[in-house]
């Protein structure tokens, strides 16, 4: 129950993530202005998380790159922290943290900061560890998340990093054309998950449909690609049913052997 109400909240979390920051002529992230000319420095973005948040960084790097032009990686905190990372100067890293309180995202930023590096946060929680132990960063608003498995943060990861990418972007000469059809494209989003929601009905004909399938697949490219470990990520922790994310580009080299007419994709 609690699952499908923070599923059919996704609309309002959206709206809240959205709120105030979007301006006629760009958008505006109070949460960053403080450090903004540090930030415009900046030749190198790290995305650091775990799990759903990490796939949020993942959406989160290509959109630095398309829109902002710097390069932009994601990394696993818990494998990051233990690793001796290069951080020449200029390389900005950024927690990703539905809590706040993730303590290998929390240890990443701690290692982070002993290499002199700035530091955001993207959190839900405000007051949390993270959002104190950065030098800035974006609050999602998303309210509380009482589900186990990550939902409506996800989407408002996703909505939070695309107005990081648009705000960098904005500082770097991005097209004002471009800006407005980001920012049209983000307003147009609760409505269009609302849209989606209202057929539930049809959503669960299909899982009843797939009921009695125990492996998975599931298969993206680009922007999707992310989203598919997250869908696949999600499968596994509300069904406990086996299931595989894939870049769809690269189901021809091997995953395509374990397809079978038992397999939904």
């Amino acid at each position: 129950h609690y699952m499908l109400k923070e599923i059919h909240e996704q609309p309002e979390t959206i709206t809240a993530t959205l709120r105030g920051r979007i301006t006629p002529t760009g958008v505006r992230l109070g949460g960053l202005e403080q450090i903004a000319d540090e930030l415009d420095g900046v030749r190198r973005v790290i995305f650091t998380a775990c799990g759903t948040s990490w796939h949020a960084g993942q959406i989160g790097a290509y959109l630095v790159e398309e829109l902002a032009r710097i390069p932009a990686s994601v990394e696993y905190a818990s494998e990051w922290r233990y690793r001796d990372p290069v951080l020449p100067g200029g390389t900005l890293v950024v927690a990703i943290s539905q809590s706040g309180e993730t303590a290998d995202t929390l240890a990443a930023i701690e290692l982070a900061r002993t290499r002199n590096c700035p530091t955001l946060g993207i959190v839900n929680t405000v007051g949390s560890s993270i959002a104190r132990g950065t030098d800035a960063g974006i609050y999602l608003h998303a309210g509380p998340e009482i589900g186990v498995a990550s939902t409506k943060a996800f989407t408002s990861q996703v909505v939070a990093l695309t107005l990081f990418a648009l705000w960098m972007g904005g500082r770097r000469g991005l097209d004002a054309d471009e800006t407005r059809r980001y920012t049209a494209a983000l307003k147009a989003l609760p409505a269009q998950v609302a849209e989606v929601l209202e057929r539930d009905g049809e959503i669960e004909a299909l899982a009843r449909r797939l009921l009695d399938h125990d492996n998975f697949l599931y298969l993206g490219r680009g922007y999707s690609f992310p989203v598919a470990l997250e869908g696949a990520l999600k499968l596994k922790e509300i069904s406990y049913v086996h299931a595989e994310g894939f870049s769809a580009a690269e189901m021809k080299h091997g995953p395509i052997a374990l397809i079978d007419e038992n397999m939904p994709v």
